[in-house]
C-alpha cells in the first residue's frame, strides 16, 4: 500500500474514534433526561410542505409525572406561521395521533398533562397563513415508573352526568373556573376511535355527529334521538384559552333507573 493512501486510512479512524468517545461522554441534561428531536420525516409520518429548515430546527420534551414540558426551536421559516398543533400519541403512531393543544403562532413551549403513566410521542405542527404545514417530531418521553396513583383525574375535574328515555339524552357537565375557548359534543350510536374526525349529520349511521358547541363551563342540552332502540355514546372535546385541549368520553348514556 502506497504512503497516502496509509496517511488517509490513520486519519480517518483516528476521527471515527475521537466521535464515538465524544458521544459516549455526554451526560442527561436533567434529572429527568430530555428527549431532543431534530425536525423530519418519521418512519409514518404524512407528507409535508417545506415550511422550515429541518435541520436547524429541534424539539425537546421533559416529563415530570403527570406533566410534560415541551419546547422548540424554529429556524428558517418560509411564510407566516398562522397557528401552531401539538398532538400526542400513546403508540408512536402517525394515525393514532389525539390533539393536545391549539397554540397562537409564537408559542416556543408547551405543558402537557397527560391522562396516565404510559409512554406518549409528541408532534408540533406549523401551519403558515398560505396553507402550507410541517411537522416537528415525533419526540418520545418514557414511562413514569412511579405510577399514576396520584395523577389528577379528568373525569374528577370535569365532571359530565348522561342519562337518557327512549327519546332524549340529557347531558349536564360542570368543569372547573377557566376560561374555555370551545366545549364540543359529540356522539355515535357506538365507541369509535375519530369521535372528532370526520362528522356526519345526526343520526347518520356509524359515524359521530356533532350535538352541540359551546362556552358554558356548567350547563346542560337535551338532545333528540331518532333511534330509541339504538345505543348512544358521547364526547366532551375541551379547548381552553391557553389552547390546552382535554377529551372526555366515551360516555354511554344509559337509563336513570339502570
Amino acid at each position: 500500500m502506497n504512503t497516502p493512501k496509509k496517511s488517509l486510512i490513520i486519519i480517518t479512524a483516528l476521527l471515527t474514534g475521537a466521535a464515538f468517545a465524544t458521544s459516549c461522554s455526554k451526560e442527561p441534561e436533567a434529572p429527568v433526561a430530555p428527549v431532543a428531536k431534530k425536525a423530519g420525516k418519521a418512519p409514518n409520518a404524512v407528507k409535508s410542505s417545506d415550511v422550515f429548515s429541518a435541520e436547524k430546527s429541534s424539539l425537546h420534551a421533559i416529563r415530570n409525572g403527570q406533566y410534560v414540558t415541551l419546547n422548540w426551536h424554529l429556524e428558517g421559516a418560509r411564510g407566516k406561521i398562522r397557528k401552531i398543533d401539538v398532538t400526542r400519541s400513546s403508540t408512536g403512531k402517525i394515525t393514532n395521533r389525539k390533539p393536545a393543544a391549539a397554540l397562537e403562532p409564537g408559542a416556543t413551549s408547551f405543558k402537557d398533562c397527560l391522562p396516565d403513566e404510559n409512554a406518549y410521542w409528541y408532534w408540533v405542527r406549523f401551519v403558515t397563513t398560505d396553507g402550507k404545514f410541517q411537522d416537528l417530531g415525533p419526540v418520545r418521553v418514557d414511562i413514569d415508573k412511579a405510577g399514576s396513583s396520584r395523577y389528577i383525574k379528568l373525569a374528577d375535574m370535569y365532571k359530565v352526568n348522561i342519562v337518557r328515555t327512549d327519546d332524549f339524552v340529557t347531558i349536564k357537565w360542570e368543569f372547573p373556573e377557566e376560561n374555555y375557548a370551545n366545549i364540543r359534543i359529540t356522539r355515535a350510536p357506538r365507541p369509535t376511535t375519530e369521535p372528532f374526525g370526520r362528522i356526519g349529520q345526526k343520526g347518520q349511521t356509524g359515524k359521530a355527529a356533532d350535538v352541540v358547541t359551546t362556552v358554558e363551563r356548567k350547563s346542560q342540552y337535551v338532545d333528540a334521538l331518532s333511534n330509541p332502540n339504538s345505543d348512544y355514546w358521547y364526547w366532551f372535546q375541551i379547548t381552553l384559552k391557553s389552547g390546552a385541549i382535554f377529551e372526555r368520553g366515551p360516555i354511554k348514556a344509559e337509563y336513570a333507573d339502570q
